[in-house]
């Protein structure tokens, strides 16, 4: 065997191995990015139809004007005083059945966060953004 032939072999089975390195990756990235919106969609799908009403209610106030950028909302009953400055979200436990579980099953899939004070009697939570994204966009 010449130096020549050696060499010549040498870079094509390079270029080979690195087109087949590369191609394989880009496909299995495709191949997975796929499942993962599959896996998403029924995430969210399922997610509907246990908490409909309530996704509805938030979807509702997070697409009204006046609320675009609110993050935050409290937990309140229809009965408590309740002095908040300025406008503000709030869910009522008297309108959805089991609010407290379903809010602590959001928390526990990471959509929305306890950010409750201190010291205070009222429970607020936060909206994460992939979440409100989600609401603002689902039909």
């Amino acid at each position: 065997m010449d130096f020549l032939s050696l060499t010549i072999g040498f870079l094509v089975g390079t270029a080979t191995g690195a087109a087949g390195t590369y191609f394989g990756n880009k496909y299995t990235d495709i191949r997975k990015a796929k499942e993962y919106k599959t896996v998403e969609e029924l995430f969210y799908k399922k997610l509907w139809s246990e908490h409909e009403k309530l996704l509805s209610e938030m979807k509702s106030d997070l697409t009204n004007p006046d609320f675009s950028y609110h993050r935050e909302f409290y937990v309140l009953s229809k009965s408590w005083m309740f002095n908040a400055s300025g406008p503000h979200l709030s869910y009522y436990l008297e309108d959805h059945d089991s609010l407290e579980q379903q809010l602590k099953s959001l928390v526990g899939k990471g959509l929305i966060v306890d950010v409750t004070e201190f010291g205070k009697s009222v429970t607020k939570y936060q909206f994460t953004d992939k979440f409100v994204e989600h609401l603002k966009v689902v039909n």
